[in-house]
């Protein structure tokens, strides 16, 4: 026989995480956006669309990306890495950043936004643009192509879900090349697709100077016998 009560437990609170770690802990949206970010965004979106058969069309189904170089049957990976290292493997692609541009959000040249005098605290905050290329390289033209248009169905079918996920403002598709032959060798068939985006940056910067607490002053007596309390 099974016996069951209602009164609570008692069981001792304790954290999850030491303080150590949740100070390691940075959410995406607290993260700067800035050129290493943005290659690490897009790379590991092009590779999760390409680690399984279910997100590939016809022509690229045994194209699956795998960690381990020596499984995979596609490289995946920045257009450094492909500059460092120039794989010959094929098929390939590359993810390439455009230049980025950047505006203040509030209109000042400082781009500061708020400031806390009391802690001693500026906040600053600026909107930044910019475009990604996914550069397919295939063994064949055709393949080439077949490539382009998988990733351009990914990327244009889940712009809004890749916009929201990753914290940008907007993320649209706005351009694709079919097909381009690189001079540098006849079984490099290049297709690209690109897309523009939209984010904003905010930071903050903390004085180490002492903190105006406050300043108290009573007016309204004999002079010489007013009282300023500064802290």
């Amino acid at each position: 026989m099974e016996l069951t009560t209602n009164v609570p437990l008692n069981i001792e609170d304790q954290e999850i995480y030491d303080e150590e770690l949740l100070e390691r802990i940075r959410l995406l949206s607290h993260v700067r956006k800035t050129p290493e970010v943005l290659y690490g965004i897009f790379l590991e979106v092009t590779r999760q669309m390409y680690s399984t058969e279910a997100n590939l069309t016809f022509g690229v189904q045994d194209r699956v990306w795998k960690p381990r170089d020596e499984d995979t049957d596609i490289w995946i990976d920045t257009e450094f890495e492909w500059e460092d290292k120039n794989p010959e493997f094929r098929p390939a692609v590359y993810i390439k950043l455009g230049g980025l541009t950047y505006k203040s959000k509030t209109g000042r040249h400082d781009s500061l936004a708020d400031m806390d005098l009391e802690e001693g605290e500026y906040l600053f905050s600026r909107n930044g643009s910019g475009s990604v290329t996914w550069v397919h390289i295939g063994k064949s033209k055709g393949e080439s192509v077949a490539l382009n248009s998988n990733t351009l169905d990914y990327v244009d079918g889940l712009s809004r879900i890749i916009r929201n996920d990753f914290c940008f403002e907007t993320f649209e598709l706005t351009s694709v090349n079919p097909m381009s032959l690189d001079k540098e060798s006849k079984e490099r068939y290049r297709s690209s697709v690109t897309a523009s985006f939209t984010f904003q940056d905010t930071w903050g910067v903390k004085l180490e100077s002492p903190k105006l607490k406050r300043i108290v002053i009573n007016a309204g007596r004999v002079l010489g016998e007013s009282d300023i309390f500064i802290s």
